[in-house]
Order: structure tokens, then sequence, then C-alpha cells
């Protein structure tokens, strides 16, 4: 089990940065009846900008020149597009979408009751889309769209993962683990709507800072309790949880503030980003614990020390984490 948790924590460390899941944006908005505002947002990853490019049909004449500018880590172009049939019957197509691991949020704010908001994720599968004739927003399209990004934020959410792996390693009892992972939930529930409603606002390097902090704070408490010295996290995970919960759920708001919300479904993109952050974390939870109960049988026991690697190596990557955002104040 040991040699196990060793190899899950050495693949965690290959990732020397922790994620940066942010989506490009498109966001068309209506001006006139035939003149609409474009804002064409990208997110500068490892100081790259990826080459991605917004193509219009040949219906639609764009107003030159655009604007550029960055702002918080992102390449951001504003300009204007006018169309005779408005946008019934647009397509829009990202070049250079297509083969790459990026995603692109379209919303295009309409004035039909009936619409609100034409939300759609733009993937390497999917990078072209029609607006059709009198298109009426599902709700339940958003709510599988948001889904989808909650539940791939938090897989590729490396260091709200390597959060949970600790908790996993400090909790013996299956029982108390069960209640540390609810309040954790709870706790990172409560933050992320309390931001993304703008009832609460912290800057967002600080708060990456601290969830790397969390995760060193973890680690130490691991090394205390293999050592067989007490310790009051090892007692009360569940409260130790709770409280680093409430600093992961800000950083939560933080992605979901990138991709943006639809106005008039907020709520049901808040709710349905939720549960699909929960169904990524329960999957990585009960894929870690499945692998732990196969490797019983597996692997003979390794020296004592060994147990104290997992928790070295996952505070080092905490550590580098840390250092790096620290950098980004």
């Amino acid at each position: 089990m040991k040699k196990l948790l060793l190899l899950i924590s050495l693949l965690f460390s290959s990732f020397t940065f922790s994620d940066d899941f942010r989506p490009a944006s498109l966001t068309i908005q209506a001006l006139t009846n035939n003149q609409f505002s474009v804002t064409w947002k990208v997110p500068i990853k490892n100081r790259q900008l990826p080459q991605l490019k917004v193509i219009f049909d040949s219906l639609t004449k764009e107003k030159l020149p655009k604007r550029s500018r960055v702002i918080d880590g992102s390449y951001i172009q504003s300009w204007q597009i006018s169309r005779e049939n408005n946008l019934s019957g647009l397509t829009i197509t990202i070049d250079g979408l297509e083969g790459s691991s990026y995603e692109v949020i379209l919303r295009i704010p309409t004035r039909d009751p009936r619409t609100n908001t034409i939300t759609k994720i733009l993937n390497t599968d999917d990078f072209t889309f029609t607006v059709a004739t009198n298109q009426e927003l599902s709700s339940s399209d958003i709510f599988i769209s948001y889904l989808s990004l909650g539940f791939e934020h938090i897989l590729a959410g490396i260091d709200h993962l390597l959060f949970v792996l600790a908790l996993i390693l400090l909790v013996a009892s299956r029982k108390k683990l069960f209640w540390t992972i609810t309040f954790f939930t709870l706790a990172h529930s409560l933050t992320l709507a309390a931001v993304t409603l703008d009832w609460l606002y912290f800057p967002g390097p600080p708060v990456e800072a601290v969830i790397a902090l969390s995760i060193i704070f973890l680690a130490k408490e691991i090394i205390v309790v293999h050592r067989g010295k007490p310790s009051l996290t090892a007692q009360y995970p569940w409260l130790v949880a709770f409280i680093f919960g409430l600093l992961h759920g800000m950083g939560f708001a933080s992605a979901l503030s990138e991709i943006g919300v639809p106005e008039n479904e907020i709520f049901i993109a808040l709710f349905s980003f939720n549960i699909g952050v929960e169904l990524g974390q329960l999957t990585f939870v009960f894929v870690v614990l499945s692998m732990i109960f196969f490797s019983k049988k597996l692997f003979t026991q390794l020296p004592h020390w060994s147990k104290q690697v997992p928790a070295y190596v996952i505070g080092c990557t905490a550590c580098f984490w840390f250092i790096q955002r620290l950098l980004l104040f």
C-alpha cells in the first residue's frame, strides 16, 4: 500500500506547475439591430499565448482596428461586427482549437426573454458553432455545460487533488474520512457561492498562495502522525478540512469567474459547476481508495521510513507552488 501511495505522490510531483484550467471566452453583445460588440479573452499560460483566432462567416463584416490589452494574465481583444441578418445563421469558428487542449466559452446575450443568453462550450471536437434561427436556450444545456466544466476543473486541479490526497493519507478511519470530505465539500461550496454571487471578494494570488500553504500544513501533519506524535489535525480532520475548504472554494470561484456565468441562469450555472466539482472529487477519492485496497494484496510491506516519503513529496511540491504564487503578488 505504501508503495502505491509513493507512486501516486511521485505522479503528482511531476506536475510542478499547478493547474491553469482557464478557458478562453468569446462574448458577442448586441449594440443595435445589426451592430454587435465582440470581446475575445485568451488566457496567457506559462507566458505563452495560444494561437487561437476567431473566424466569422462571409456575411459578417468586422470593423477594424481591434483594441488589444492584457489584464490579469489574459490577452483581451475587443472590436465590432455588423451583420444584415442579425445573428440568425451566424457561423463562428475558432481556428487553432482543433487538436488542442483548450476550451472556449461562447456567450451571446440576447434581447429575447425566451433565450436570455446562448452559452456554448467549444473544444477540439466541436470548434464551430452556428446560431440557429430563433434559437432558444435550454436550461439543461447550461446545466450539462457547467457540470462538465466543474468536473474537468477539479480533475485538472492538481493542487486541490493533492490536498484531498493528503487528507486520505492522514485519516485512517474510513468513517472519519467520509465526514472529513463532507465538511471540505460543504466549506468550498459555501465560498464558491459567496464569491460568485459577489457577497465576498478576495484577490486571487493571495488565495492561491494560502491554498499551497494548506497542502504544506497537511504534509507536515502526515509526518507528525507517522512519527507517533499527537496531532489535533488527525483527531479533528473535519475541522481542518472545513477551514481550508473555505479557501479552496475561493480558488474554485476564481476559475468560475474566468469562465463567466450567464446572468439570467447564474444559479443553474453555479449549482451545476459545483456538482461537477463534487463528482470529480468523489471520482478521485474512489480511485485512490480502490487502488489502496487492491494494493494491499499486491505489495509487501516497505520499510517504516518509506511511509513519510509521500508526505515529503507532497510538501515539496506545495512549497514550489507557494513560492511560484508569491511571485504573482
